[in-house]
């Protein structure tokens, strides 16, 4: 049977959509890096570093291919690279399998460093504010990180969402899995979400704790 692999990528994108909860918070905490000052990019934008690159050896090699009379096998090569790249994004670096499972609570708080006004100059939020966006929308169901090469993981990823959810690989396919098991899988495009929430271990679950987020490093086995 064959799948359209850009139907399920936009399933996946409109479904993201629908969950607001999650993009205002993981959106408010980009914010907060860049109120920080931190290195901490919009979490809606992925492969922005390797994405030019990219590019630009793409607009070399069609030069160098067009001179030669060899453009079109390298629009081959392209696309069978692109499809590689979508069906298996590069996996996250610097994290391990959980070997002692540990727990913190995260504050997505920040307090304004300048007054926050309208398009006509009215004040929205002085300066000196503390802003929790936890306050205003809620982060609905777990989310749940995971190696997706791991069968265990994956099986426990499964049982942790029946009644709602998110699974974020950071290694591993979601559109193979998405095929294997139906169940939709995330991936966390160059390791924006275990860089926010410091997570070193996996798998990881991040749920709401009042107005706080609870994040904890599991074995995944329970």
């Amino acid at each position: 049977m064959m799948i359209d692999t850009s139907s399920i990528c936009n399933r996946y994108q409109q479904d993201f959509k629908r969950r607001k909860g999650y993009r205002y918070v993981l959106s408010f905490l980009a914010l907060t890096s860049c109120v920080h000052a931190k290195t901490f990019s919009d979490l809606g934008t992925t492969f922005e570093i390797e994405e030019e690159s990219f590019l630009t050896m793409i607009q070399r090699r069609v030069e160098t291919a067009r001179s030669e009379g060899k453009l079109d096998v390298l629009e081959e090569e392209i696309k069978a690279r692109v499809k590689e790249r979508v069906m298996t994004p590069l996996p996250v670096s610097g994290l391990q399998k959980t070997q002692e499972e540990r727990s913190w609570y995260f504050d997505p708080s920040i307090t304004l460093d300048h007054d926050i006004r309208d398009h006509k100059s009215r004040l929205i939020q002085p300066k000196g504010t503390k802003v929790n966006p936890l306050t205003k929308v809620s982060w609905r169901h777990s989310m749940v990180l995971i190696d997706g090469s791991d069968e265990e993981q994956v099986s426990w990823a499964i049982s942790q969402v029946q009644q709602g959810g998110k699974i974020v690989l950071v290694k591993g396919s979601p559109i193979k899995l998405f095929r294997k098991t139906g169940q939709r899988f995330y991936f966390d495009q160059s390791g924006k979400i275990t860089q926010r929430f410091q997570i070193k271990q996996i798998p990881a679950r991040i749920t709401q704790a009042g107005e706080k987020l609870l994040i904890e490093e599991l074995r995944g086995t329970s």
